[in-house]
């Protein structure tokens, strides 16, 4: 969408002014005060839809020790996009692994990977898992005398503290990195606490979200919505959440593998398009096989899919495997795990797959 967010500035201090830049995006972002980092990025990706390109991501469970194996099982290839889960690397942060998975980030957007972030942000009212409804009340994050408001938004404090660790390169380590943030994704399905939001409450709380992070000096932020595919009437449809203010938007789309007629691989991309008509930069934010035991699916299906359908993706991003697919939703997701997984990444130099 590229419309200017609303400027917040600091109590203590003067909004610093925009430094000159050699990047432009053709978009224009939604922080006007975005940095270097960040205009680059989005520069990058402007590029790769103008030469009609959609890059490969893998995503990574930084709270796992083995949190890179994904990519080193595809070396020498190497993916465009890097995933990760913004709560997942606070609790990774604090196991003392060999190498740290914030500073591995940041060697990796060093060596040209895109960072994006999710948050399976705990429910506020319980401290249970994002999975966890017993409790779904998004409306009361906007009261600041609740506890649930309170809750979140010192949770959500934390996550802004590793957001200003990459912006400044984990105080000068590394060069400082800019990420794609898809906070409250999938909002348009049941299955989050935040799920099926009134779409007014929705935006606000996302709006709510900007401005604290400009408040923290956050702006190495590229906002990202991410919906999930309309699959079937208990999801929403997703362009009547879209946020008020957003840079990119992507579908994330899973193909369930177990029982009958689900035995041909496929991408669903109902809502895509819809989102599509409202925001100019779009992706495919999560895909592959819900309950694959054995990686009996192609990612190749995903390329097929978007030319077939005339829609060119900036990204397509893999899963991690997470069990053993038994419940029909954890599986074998990650790219060098499914059959064809890795000739298909290596059919794209540089992990950057061509469209027609």
């Amino acid at each position: 969408m590229g419309v200017l967010l609303p400027a917040v500035t600091p109590a203590s201090s003067a909004r610093p002014a925009a430094a000159a830049s050699a990047c432009t995006p053709r978009i224009a972002l939604v922080d006007p005060d975005a940095t270097e980092a960040t205009r680059c990025l989005a520069s990058r990706l402007d590029g790769w839809k103008r030469g009609r390109l959609s890059a490969i991501g893998q995503q990574l469970n930084v709270s796992n020790r083995d949190y890179l194996t994904p990519l080193s099982l595809l070396e020498p290839d190497h993916v465009s996009v890097v995933g990760f889960d913004v709560g997942e690397l606070a609790l990774g942060e604090t196991y003392s692994f060999p190498d740290p998975p914030l500073q591995n980030l940041l060697r990796l957007a060093q060596e040209g990977a895109v960072l994006t972030a999710s948050w399976h942000a705990v429910n506020p009212h319980t401290a249970a898992p994002s999975d966890d409804r017993t409790w779904h009340d998004l409306a009361a994050l906007l009261d600041g005398g609740t506890p649930e408001a309170q809750a979140y938004w010192a949770d959500y404090d934390r996550m802004l503290a590793l957001f200003l660790r990459l912006q400044s390169g984990d105080g000068g380590r590394y060069p400082p990195a800019a990420v794609v943030f898809r906070p409250l994704h999938e909002a348009n399905g049941n299955w989050f606490w935040w799920g099926r939001p009134k779409p007014s409450v929705y935006r606000a709380v996302w709006a709510r979200m900007q401005a604290e992070a400009v408040q923290a000096g956050v702006h190495n932020i590229v906002w990202a919505y991410s919906f999930a595919a309309r699959a079937g009437s208990w999801v929403m449809h997703p362009e009547n959440l879209v946020p008020a203010h957003v840079d990119l938007a992507g579908i994330d789309s899973y193909d369930p593998e177990a029982g009958r007629g689900n035995g041909a691989d496929r991408l669903d991309l109902r809502g895509y398009s819809d989102v599509a008509d409202q925001v100019a930069r779009m992706t495919i934010t999560e895909a592959g096989p819900h309950g694959s035991a054995r990686g009996l699916w192609d990612p190749a299906v995903i390329t097929r899919t978007v030319q077939a359908a005339r829609v060119r993706p900036l990204w397509s991003m893999l899963w991690f495997d997470d069990g053993t697919g038994a419940d029909g939703i954890t599986g074998k997701k990650q790219i060098s795990s499914l059959v064809g997984g890795p000739a298909w990444l290596h059919s794209c130099p540089n992990g950057l797959c061509s469209l027609s």
